[in-house]
């Protein structure tokens, strides 16, 4: 019954099928482009060249009454314009030659040559033909027969022109309102090779009749061939799609074939409602042969007037025994996800919104290949409200978290309530301003430890331009945090005191900076030094009994090494009196090359335990930090970033990025060190090496590969990959191989290939 079910909906999906105009799919798809608006074609030049609509041609007005000459009655809203105009009374016949323009309503006829016959009713155009639609497709002919409304007639030797180049060819067709229909046709959106305009196609439909509805805005096949080549290869007795000129329709999308890592083999057949203009969804459903296993994926997507709203997730059914289980589990299990979002305006200061990610176990959403809205780190929920009003900013947040990684720890977070304020004062007259960051904090352990917060960052910034080219910036700050720690009975947190704390810490800073500049090669270089020295005084402060919760992520280089605050939160403030010294230098082409360089080193006057081992600042004296960046052409380009210990100016971090090339035919590799942490961490020593190349092998065949390998323990790969793409200007093929060597749980190293095959105007689909 199963294997019946999901035959049934491939082939439902492959004869009738309707395009979306995403490349995506044949029936309808989600489209995020912005809504279409008619051009004028090229091919139109009477249209497009102002010089030819101001020749001295006569422009006439077509006439209102009974006995002159006049297309339709609604002639308020007609014209028409020509090199030569001509009328016949006793025939009824007004001719039109050279360059003829016809315009009525939101319709345009240009043609060489045109004849209106009063009595018939009936407009005769012939050479160089086009019919432009109100919706931007282009009917071109060699001779056409239309009534005086532009919207019924007979063509011949015609070709539709859809809104997006897309191209239907027929000796004959004709227009009756709404509909087109066109015998003996063919479909594609493959342009004719100028060189060889007798070359085949690379692909198209060939049909007994196609129709197109513009009302529907869909094309409708009967007796269809898709050919290769002018070769046919699928036959289909029915067949549609939307229009390029319409963004969504309801039905299946192409169905996708393949093989997925340890889940073995499978197939897909989407659907798509668009139930409305606001509102759709998506129903995916998945079928894995080797274990006989179902995977049911939705999303619902609505645009309402104050927001937007997606809500999606998946489910699947594992029998016992089967490979999709999650670790430990050997019976009968239902694992699933869910990744929900939306955004609303209460007004134009306040909004609101939520996201949901929350998986049924730790390796679900990796496992099934679902990309979810945070790092695989966590899963992230939240509910949240926030307000923006000139120059203040304010936000209060609830986040849950649901933890990924294999971590036992009983000190990781569960939630996390939190309140933000920033406000930014306006420059005064002499530069200075106010800036101040306010939180409240509560945040819930698994150990059932909660930790509570209020602090305030209040700045007072002075900055100062000599008239010799000095930059000094003086800057006051206070930060003052209370806390409140619940007690805990977890021996992980023995060390963290029960109670209340508070800390006070104002300090005061003096930054000096003095760019000096000089050029060099009659001006073509622009060479600059600049030496930096800046002075902080503040109370020592070291490490405190209360946890550290927004600071933990704290590395030592030359991005923070002059900052007045350099860990990333408040739970951890370099306190004490430093002095910061360094130099900046840089030499500037006219012709956008460069090269950079940066050393700096820090002074403490007071040792203590504000930063851990390791860190690069544990002494009274810092390690050495800097960069390197050199880009002399658009071909090369060299980053070095490290940090030197102070006393055997050996490395213990170093980061050396290498790109050379062009464009068609660029490598990159990159090295990165970090010595471990120390003290207990869980962050070891890390080393690894990544390339990655980069071909542009002729106008349509590229490809690229990568690769990542660790050189620390365990040594080994960790991932590589390749792809190969082939693109022209209606079809595209991409083939891809990955390898991952990630082991956690029920994840296992494992091998991806897969081969898509778009075809523009059409959608893609996967072979597997």
């Amino acid at each position: 019954m199963t294997y019946t079910l999901f035959a049934t909906c491939s082939t439902l999906a492959v004869l009738a099928p309707s395009q979306a105009h995403a490349q995506l799919s044949i029936m309808g798809v989600l489209d995020t482009r912005a809504p279409f608006t008619p051009v004028q074609k090229k091919t139109s030049p009477v249209l497009a060249s102002p010089e030819l609509q101001q020749k001295s041609k006569p422009k006439t007005q077509l006439p209102t009454n009974s006995n002159e000459v006049a297309p339709s009655s609604n002639s308020d809203k007609s014209s028409i314009s020509a090199d030569e105009l001509g009328y016949s009374k006793d025939l009824g016949v007004l001719t039109a030659r050279g360059n003829v323009e016809i315009v009525y309503k939101e319709r345009i006829l240009v043609a060489d040559t045109v004849s209106y016959n009063q009595n018939k009713d009936v407009v005769t155009a012939s050479g160089n033909v086009q019919l432009i639609e109100p919706d931007g497709n282009v009917l071109l002919s060699e001779y056409m027969e239309i009534s005086s409304d532009l919207k019924h007639g007979i063509a011949r030797q015609m070709v539709l022109n859809l809104a997006n180049s897309s191209l239907i060819r027929a000796k004959e067709g004709e227009k009756d309102g709404r509909f087109t229909v066109i015998k003996d046709a063919e479909y594609s959106a493959c342009k004719k090779c100028e060189d060889d305009p007798e070359r085949p196609l690379l692909w198209k439909l060939s049909a007994k009749e196609v129709k197109h509805d513009s009302k529907l805005q869909r094309i409708e096949y009967s007796d269809v061939f898709f050919e290769v080549l002018d070769v046919p290869i699928l036959y289909t007795p029915i067949f549609w799609h939307a229009d390029p000129s319409k963004k969504r329709e309801t039905g299946f999308l192409f169905p996708s074939y393949g093989s997925q890592g340890t889940l073995g083999s499978y197939v897909n057949t989407p659907f798509f409602w668009n139930i409305n203009p606001s509102k759709d969804l998506t129903v995916n459903p998945t079928w894995y042969f080797d274990d006989n296993q179902p995977l049911l994926e939705l999303e619902y997507r609505q645009a309402l007037r104050n927001g937007d709203l997606r809500l999606s997730g998946s489910a699947t059914y594992i029998k016992e025994g089967g490979r999709g289980q999650s670790s430990g589990n050997t019976g009968n299990e239902i694992r699933g996800h869910i990744d929900s979002e939306g955004q609303f305006d209460i007004n134009n200061t306040w909004r609101w919104g939520f996201e949901i990610n929350a998986a049924s176990d730790d390796t679900y959403t990796r496992r099934y290949g679902f990309n979810d809205n945070t790092e695989n780190a966590q899963l992230i929920s939240q509910l949240y409200t926030e307000g923006f009003r000139k120059r203040n900013y304010t936000t209060l947040n609830l986040s849950t978290y649901q933890e990924q990684r294999d971590i036992k720890s009983e000190t990781l977070q569960d939630s996390k309530l939190e309140y933000l304020f920033s406000h930014m004062s306006q420059p005064s007259k002499s530069g200075s301003y106010w800036k101040m960051d306010g939180t409240m904090m509560h945040i819930s352990h698994r150990n059932d430890v909660r930790t509570s917060r209020l602090a305030a960052d209040t700045s007072w910034v002075v900055p100062y331009t000599s008239n010799t080219g000095d930059l000094i910036t003086l800057e006051a700050n206070l930060i003052s945090a209370g806390y409140y720690t619940s007690e805990s009975n977890a021996a992980s947190s023995t060390s963290i005191k029960s109670g209340s704390d508070a800390q006070f810490v104002p300090s005061l800073s003096l930054e000096w900076r003095k760019p000096v500049s000089r050029t060099h090669m009659d001006g073509k270089v622009n060479e600059v030094l600049e030496p930096i020295f800046k002075v902080k005084a503040a109370p020592n402060v070291g490490q405190r009994d209360f946890l550290n919760e927004d600071s933990q992520d704290f590395e030592f280089d030359d991005t923070n090494i002059f900052k007045t605050k350099r860990f990333t939160g408040l739970d951890r403030i370099d306190g004490g009196h430093r002095i910061d010294y360094g130099l900046n230098w840089g030499a500037y082409g006219n012709e956008g090359g460069y090269s950079l360089f940066t050393i700096a080193q820090s002074y403490r006057l007071r040792d203590d335990k504000t930063y851990s081992s390791n860190s690069g600042h544990e002494d009274n004296l810092s390690d050495i930090v800097g960069r390197i960046d050199v880009a002399p052409t658009n071909f090369l380009n060299v980053l070095y970033r490290y940090r030197l210990d102070k006393d055997e100016l050996t490395l213990n971090r170093s980061e050396t990025s290498l790109t050379i090339g062009p464009s068609s035919s660029r490598m990159s590799i990159s090295h990165l060190y970090v010595e471990g942490a120390g003290g207990g961490s869980q962050y070891a020593t890390r080393e690894e090496i990544s390339t990655s190349i980069e071909n542009q092998w002729s106008k349509n065949w590229s490809s690229n590969a990568y690769s990542t390998y660790r050189m620390n323990s365990p040594e080994g790969n960790v991932n590589y990959g390749a792809r190969v793409t082939y693109e022209d200007d209606c079809s595209a093929v991409y083939l891809d191989f990955r390898r991952s060597f990630a082991e956690d749980r029920d994840l296992t190293p494992d091998d991806t290939f897969s081969l898509r095959f778009e075809l523009k105007s059409l959608g893609d689909f996967g072979v597997f």
